[in-house]
């Protein structure tokens, strides 16, 4: 008798992205909320002997400082991008790519509560930003990292992808062997 592979249904896929996206956000929120308590009024913050620097920073920005000075284009753009890939969430087949989906959506889901609801006004907001790497310019916080993250774990799942598909081997020419043919059926 013939086995049949049965795939996780679509569902727990999208399960797995909406249990993922929500632990980002709560995470994300409960950290920064600690990151404004604790940061307010400090400036910049050292860590492990000056390897890390904590500072507080309200960024009404895009990603890189992109569209500085519009708030309100970066919070619409925002709800856009985040509705595209709640769209693709619904579609999401395997487990690498559900887990990337998760992670890209809660981290812009997180960085959007902020745009929408920080002050000076709705899509105003500025993101709330306390994580000041040595090495770089910029600041950023989880949801930012949890973005980050999607971007390597769907590097991985297309790794995997490309490793998963069959292979031909080529001779001992370097040419790939010629396919199969059956011989015709007599009659």
């Amino acid at each position: 008798m013939p086995t049949i592979a049965v795939s996780e249904p679509p569902r727990a896929k999208r399960r797995l992205v909406a249990t993922i996206a929500g632990t980002v956000v709560a995470v994300d929120a409960i950290t920064k909320a600690i990151a404004a308590h604790a940061l307010a009024g400090r400036g910049i913050v050292n860590v492990w002997g000056g390897a890390l620097h904590l500072e507080l920073y309200r960024n009404p920005a895009g990603p890189g400082n992109l569209l500085r000075g519009h708030p309100v284009l970066v919070s619409v753009l925002s709800i856009i991008a985040v509705a595209l890939i709640a769209t693709a969430a619904w579609a999401v087949r395997t487990t690498s790519f559900a887990v990337a989906l998760g992670l890209l959506l809660g981290g812009g889901i997180g960085n959007l509560v902020d745009r929408l609801l920080g002050a000076p006004a709705p899509l105003r907001g500025g993101v709330i930003d306390w994580i000041k790497p040595t090495l770089s310019s910029g600041s950023l916080n989880l949801a930012d990292l949890s973005i980050n993250a999607a971007v390597i774990a769907v590097l991985v799942g297309l790794a995997l992808d490309w490793y998963r598909q069959p292979r031909r081997s080529a001779g001992s020419d370097g040419a790939l062997p010629e396919p199969e043919v059956d011989p015709p059926a007599r009659t």
